[in-house]
């Protein structure tokens, strides 16, 4: 390279470094050749991005001959002209500008790269056609090569930063516009769901023979759920039981009821509360549904309104860059809480519902409000708490697992349980990669639960350790 090695942070400075570097005799050259080929230089390249299958649907070959082509020429020229330092601010400006172009456009980045090592090519091959002698041959191809590869920097720069603004914008209108039609689609379904069973009711009303009772898989809702909402809807537990029921009602009930029309009555009515029992039941479904998607949109999960995973990347990412610059630490607590399938189990799924919610409201109530507390998966919860030293972090650790043991779960069904909670926490060593951090947390929460549960382990960066804080075994 002609330039130091330490180049200035300031690109201002760069150019000028660059220019410093390289005699002024072969900057002289490079401009000239420029000035003479700068029309050829324009055709070649166009001709080359033209025939480039992705290259050209950017470009129209009559587009490129009344503006581009003369534009091309004008950066060239721009680019290597002799310059005084109070102008390199602009040329600067410059490529940025043309890099937020690029991005606007969406034109790919290894497009641009690729441009811009068809010219350096290119300009090393009219240099030697013109006779330049090998060691001004190899300081000019130096030079051309640093202030493209500058000029390609400086809009890469402008380029990437653009394109996450336009991305965190079109993000924040879709999920406007997503949470929006989610609303007025669950009302629209309900309302199609009414109108079916309202439909049975008058076909039961009006008889016939044979009597033919409309579907539920075959109504408007019916066909939405199978066609679009289990597709928007997918994964969620709900899903299966929306399926089965409309199985049920089709399968089963529907075939029962058209018999029982002409039998006994009280069969008949019990047959229609059944069937109203699985309306009911299948509204609620839907309700969940609807709910629970624009929970996850929203980044709050739907049953504990704690943060969901959906936000645990760029916090994390966060905190790590601001343990980085700052050197503030940062911990994580993996919570998990001990024999929670017993009470889904013993006491149904309701019961375990109410006990994750007052954990999460117990958890957010014994954090700071500068900390974090997701929801991440099942019954385990992570807790990202800011600005703590190692030793404050399971100190904080082993008080929420005491205010755990200590709370009494009041559930649906009158009953009360005490449960405990098995907690891991990593404090952040200065791991780059926050999935790292979660690892060594998962680690030590595994580490309590192995060790008797209803205690705090504490990750290192070996093996696990337990924690300072005291503990109580199972």
């Amino acid at each position: 390279m002609t330039t130091p090695s330490r180049r200035p942070a300031d690109p201002v400075q760069e150019w000028a470094a660059i220019l410093e570097a390289t005699p002024p005799d072969v900057r002289q050259r490079v401009a000239e050749l420029v000035q003479r080929h700068r029309a050829a230089l324009a055709e070649a390249f166009y001709a080359e991005m033209l025939a480039h299958p992705q290259a050209h649907v950017f470009l129209d070959a009559q587009v490129v001959h009344q503006r581009l082509h003369a534009s091309m020429q004008r950066w060239l020229g721009e680019l290597f002209a002799p310059r005084q330092h109070d102008e390199l601010a602009a040329i600067v400006a410059h490529q940025r500008h043309v890099g937020e172009v690029h991005a606007r456009i969406q034109l790919p980045m290894h497009l641009v790269a690729r441009g811009a090592r068809f010219l350096k090519g290119r300009l090393l091959t009219t240099l030697l056609q013109e006779g330049a002698d090998a060691k001004q041959a190899e300081r000019a191809l130096l030079y051309i090569g640093d202030l493209l590869d500058l000029a390609l920097e400086l809009m890469a720069e402008s380029y990437v930063r653009d394109t996450q603004r336009e991305a965190r914008s079109e993000e924040a209108f879709r999920l406007h516009a997503l949470t929006q039609n989610l609303q007025v689609e669950r009302e629209r379904q309900r309302f199609l769901l009414a109108n079916w069973g309202q439909e049975v009711l008058f076909a039961l009303h009006r008889g016939g023979e044979p009597l033919v009772l409309p579907t539920l898989r075959g109504s408007e809702f019916g066909l939405w759920f199978m066609h679009k909402g289990s597709n928007v809807f997918e994964g969620a537990p709900e899903v299966d039981l929306v399926l089965r029921g409309m199985e049920r009602v089709d399968g089963t009930l529907l075939p029962q009821l058209a018999a029982s029309t002409a039998g006994d009555p009280a069969h008949h009515q019990a047959l229609l509360l059944q069937l109203q029992s699985e309306l009911d039941n299948l509204q609620y479904l839907v309700q969940m549904l609807f709910e629970r998607h624009v929970e996850l949109e929203s980044g709050r999960d739907a049953l504990t309104r704690l943060l969901n995973r959906r936000f645990l990347a760029p916090i994390l990412a966060r905190e790590i860059h601001l343990a980085q610059q700052r050197r503030i630490p940062f911990a994580l607590l993996m919570l998990d809480i001990d024999h929670f399938k017993q009470v889904n189990d013993r006491h149904g799924h309701d019961a375990g519902d109410v006990v994750l919610q007052q954990t999460a409201a117990l958890l957010l109530n014994h954090v700071r409000s500068s900390d974090f507390v997701f929801r991440f998966g099942g019954e385990e919860f992570l807790v990202v708490l800011v600005d703590v030293p190692p030793a404050q972090a399971a100190a904080q650790a082993d008080k929420l697992r005491r205010r755990i043991a200590a709370h009494r779960f009041d559930l649906p069904n009158g009953v009360t349980l005490q449960l405990t909670a098995s907690i891991g926490v990593a404090a952040w060593n200065g791991h780059p990669d926050y999935q790292y951090l979660i690892q060594q947390a998962d680690a030590a929460l595994y580490a309590a639960k192995r060790g008797g549960r209803d205690r705090v382990c504490v990750a290192d960066d070996g093996p696990v350790a337990q924690a300072a804080a005291p503990t109580i075994g199972a």
